[in-house]
């Protein structure tokens, strides 16, 4: 591990760049703190330390926040938290999410950094994966989690958590452990729980096989985005219209990717639309009914004008 994370460290961070590295407590997150502090004595990289209490676990929450001020505080490190109360809140792991990126982006800001580091590893991309498969996503779902992406960085995406519990207890690092991991009301966990194993009994291989077909669908993904996105720069009459005349004549699975292009465009946000919906669009441009619109999640309206 110790190899393959700092020849990976070594093509993103350079000389005096700071870094915001979310931490949760968990075996993953403690690591990844403990590794980058004894990467960065050498290049001088500024850390800083980002955690966010949920408020859903109460005590143990609390406890978790405590941890990894404490465990940034070994290292001399500043320590900025975020408390919510999501607790008795729908769909908890979406808004989660939602809290954490404008928090830490909020952050990269605040302190000018380079980077945000997250600690997904190995595991987590498997899991996200199957993930996106039961939910019907396309090419760039199946694909995966990419390693960077804009600020975003996640250098454990090839390591697997095996290797990672290995350096804890090489290191002899303590850790927190978040019971609600054990959780299967929660999706992910459901798919690490009760989905993963039973997909390697049926083929122990399964996971070396599902890693060497994202990296085919991120290939296949990032040529269709360049494809779209060189159509859209050619044939847009301004940011929001394209003809149909010259979409018609695309293969089918360029139109579905220029149609997810022109949302992000136009909203200028890497949110994708969920695939069905995409097909939606496919199906209202194939008709060639004019004046039809269709209502898009995140906002927007996708529609067809005559003429066009």
């Amino acid at each position: 591990m110790l190899g393959k994370m700092s020849s990976i460290l070594a093509k993103y961070l350079t000389q005096g760049d700071r870094v915001i590295v979310g931490v949760s407590g968990g075996p993953d997150s403690t690591a990844l703190l403990d590794f980058l502090v004894q990467y960065s004595k050498s290049l001088q990289i500024f850390l800083i330390v980002a955690h966010v209490n949920h408020g859903i676990r109460g005590k143990a929450g609390d406890a978790d926040e405590k941890f990894v001020c404490q465990f940034a505080k070994s290292y001399g490190l500043p320590c900025e938290v975020k408390r919510v109360h999501l607790a008795g809140k729908t769909h908890q792991e979406e808004l989660g999410r939602k809290i954490r990126r404008e928090f830490f982006e909020k952050l990269r800001k605040k302190y000018s950094a380079r980077w945000i580091l997250t600690a997904h590893t190995e595991d987590d991309q498997i899991e996200t994966i199957v993930f996106h498969f039961l939910r019907g996503s396309g090419p760039a779902g199946l694909a995966g989690m990419e390693m960077a992406r804009g600020n975003y960085l996640k250098p454990f995406l090839a390591i697997p958590k095996s290797e990672i519990l290995k350096y804890l207890k090489e290191r002899k690092l303590k850790f927190r452990t978040d019971a609600t991991n054990d959780d299967t009301r929660y999706r992910r966990n459901f798919i690490r729980k009760k989905i993963l194993p039973l997909l390697l009994e049926a083929n122990p291989a399964f996971k070396k096989n599902l890693l060497r077909n994202s990296a085919l669908f991120a290939t296949v993904s990032k040529w269709l985005k360049k494809e779209a996105q060189h159509f859209l720069e050619q044939h847009q009459k301004s940011r929001r219209l394209f003809p149909l005349k010259d979409y018609e004549i695309l293969p089918d699975a360029l139109k579905l990717q220029v149609i997810q292009e022109a949302y992000c465009m136009t909203k200028n946000s890497s949110y994708h639309l969920p695939l069905v919906k995409v097909n939606e669009i496919f199906r209202m441009l194939s008709r060639r009914i004019g004046n039809k619109k269709i209502i898009l999640p995140g906002g927007g309206v996708f529609r067809l004008h005559k003429g066009m």
